[in-house]
């Protein structure tokens, strides 16, 4: 028996029958779908769980600490002054938008106990952005630190539906209607469950996408798509612990006290999992102000952190800074990566900076996908390290051409999804992405290999056609990345008059490097055909804009390219 062929029975195994993870279909809005038959009927029965885990620390707040006892009296408090204080009942909106602090799991945690839609809002935007979402969604409260409530307040007029802000951390003066610290310490009863009867798809939350090519849209999760999710991580981890075992190798034993460093923003659909999940496993979870390597080299020391997932950027600095000071990070097991594409090169890195002793992977979905779709663990990883891995159980996924049948092996095509974990559409609007049968176009191109394997090509919009010729930017993004003086590289297309569109690089070199055009262009020839170099180049030591989820902002970068006039210059190419 071969791998894949082991694979396949280990999950069967796992989703057959009556077990834990068992599967059989069911209707879901009018699709017929695999769901787990065991999974739990709501987000309260899992974030309201942590308690069991007593004084087990829950977060971990630069210096403040806070235990799972602490964390659940909170949560049952503040869903209690939600009901009874602000008058939120079931499918109400409830808004959060601050920095990762501790009070964003409690208010994400109250706001599902209650039955209420959380709106996790994207704390880099501006007040009129947020406001511009809250007005979208009508939210009723919005729990907000200081710089987000300033914003907002500047605004409230425009917001008629919304009837308080409450102001976490609001230094020495309080802008909300109410404080946070203030409105608790008057509240001690815990909220009834049984107040409030939830269902598997009653809507749970609204995450916003990212707005990179367009005016944010609001994705609409039930608790059955997080809770899917959920699931579907706790199969892969088993699947691959269990392949390890038919492969005679040893797994590690799991650590005494689980413990994550969160590197990036709790609102991301990359990042919210982990905080559904951790009650489960009673998960310590340490949190940041901001991200910084150095910080975050002293916090995995200090709090024995084994795990953490960070965009390819983020990752990257951690690795510098295990460099630079020569710290081993002992206690790290895992250094995954996700919500942007990683290179060969990255992966390479973290196999043989940490010896071999720290696994990694990645996954794939969208926020429309209320988090991966599929995944990809260490040992496939390591060999296939462009891979977004294989679909979960629940994840049907098709690959699709322009003329909307599916291509064949390593064939390129759209990404189409359809399961239980998908949003059931927008907020409120209808832009043709989710359509009645049940499939999510998702606008990736990718292609799959013969072991079901998936690697994402391109984004759709992204794809640079010159003079009748595709050019996949992250095709030649990946080559230029691992020139050993490029930090960071975005590829995009500009205009050209005679050929349509040309092929344009922004480099961010890294420190101390000397890197020209023609190193880079001599680079990408060793591997690239002639059409597919860039013949325009910006290169400099300015990191490139990203937004909160890492991934880079290419309309900015478009307008930092002035096209010359084509025809008063030869092509280089």
């Amino acid at each position: 028996m071969n791998e894949t062929e082991r694979r396949a029975a280990i999950v069967a195994r796992l989703t057959g029958g009556d077990g834990e993870f068992a599967l059989r279909p069911a209707r879901v809005r009018g699709v017929e779908l695999p769901v787990y038959v065991h999974a739990p009927v709501s987000l309260r029965e899992v974030v309201t769980g942590g308690g069991r885990w007593g004084e087990r620390l829950a977060h971990t707040y630069e210096d403040e600490h806070r235990t799972w006892a602490e964390h659940e009296d909170l949560v049952g408090r503040f869903a209690t002054l939600l009901v009874d204080r602000y008058g939120i009942r079931k499918g109400d909106r409830v808004a959060v938008a601050m920095r990762n602090y501790p009070e964003w799991i409690v208010v994400f945690a109250a706001a599902v106990s209650v039955g209420a839609v959380c709106v996790p809002l994207n704390a880099w935007w501006t007040g009129a952005e947020l406001a511009g979402a809250l007005g979208d969604c009508a939210a009723r409260v919005l729990v907000a630190d200081r710089e987000r409530t300033e914003g907002v307040q500047a605004l409230r007029a425009e917001l008629p539906d919304l009837r308080a802000v409450v102001e976490v951390r609001p230094g020495g003066t309080v802008r909300g209607d109410d404080e946070w610290s203030a409105v608790l310490a008057g509240e001690h009863r815990r909220f009834d469950p049984a107040t409030v009867p939830l269902d598997p798809d009653d809507d749970a939350t609204i995450l916003y996408t990212s707005g990179t090519s367009g005016r944010p849209k609001g994705a609409v999760a039930t608790h059955r798509a997080h809770l899917t999710t959920l699931m579907n991580m706790r199969v892969h981890a088993l699947v691959e612990t269990e392949l390890a075992r038919a492969r005679g190798e040893a797994p590690p034993p799991p650590p005494e006290r689980p413990t994550m460093l969160v590197t990036g923003p709790l609102f991301h659909v990359a990042y919210l999992p982990r905080v559904v999940s951790a009650a489960v496993t009673g998960l310590h979870l340490v949190l940041m102000y901001r991200w910084d390597p150095r910080r975050a080299v002293e916090l995995i020391e200090r709090e024995r952190v084994d795990s953490l997932t960070a965009v390819p950027s983020v990752a990257r600095q951690l690795m510098d800074e295990v460099e630079r000071t020569g710290v081993r990070l002992p206690s790290l097991r895992t250094l995954a990566t996700g919500g942007a594409q990683s290179t060969a090169a990255l992966v390479g890195r973290i196999e043989t900076l940490f010896e071999g002793r720290t696994g990694t992977g990645t996954g794939y979905g969208l926020t429309e996908t209320t988090g991966a779709m599929m995944m990809i663990g260490s040992r496939d990883y390591f060999r296939r390290p462009l891979s977004v891995g294989r679909p979960f159980p629940t994840s049907q996924v098709r690959v699709v051409g322009a003329d909307g049948a599916d291509v064949g092996t390593d064939e390129v095509g759209e990404a189409w999804f359809r399961g239980p974990n998908v949003a059931r559409g927008y907020w409120g609007q209808d832009t043709g992405a989710f359509g009645p049968d049940g499939w999510f176009r998702t606008g990736d191109l990718v292609r799959r290999d013969s072991e079901g394997f998936v690697f994402i090509v391109d984004r759709i919009k992204d794809v640079v056609i010159r003079g009748g010729e595709n050019v996949y930017c992250a095709e030649v993004e990946e080559r230029l990345g691992d020139h050993p003086g490029v930090e960071d590289v975005s590829v995009l297309g500009v205009p050209h008059a005679l050929l349509g569109e040309e092929v344009a690089a922004i480099v961010q070199v890294r420190p101390g490097a000397v890197v020209t055009a023609a190193d880079l262009r001599d680079h990408a020839g060793l591997r690239l055909a002639p059409f597919k170099i860039p013949t325009r180049f910006l290169i400099g030591p300015d990191p490139l804009p990203r937004n909160a989820a890492g991934k880079v902002l290419k309309r900015e970068l478009r307008a930092r390219i002035d096209p010359p006039d084509p025809l008063t210059r030869s092509d280089r190419s």
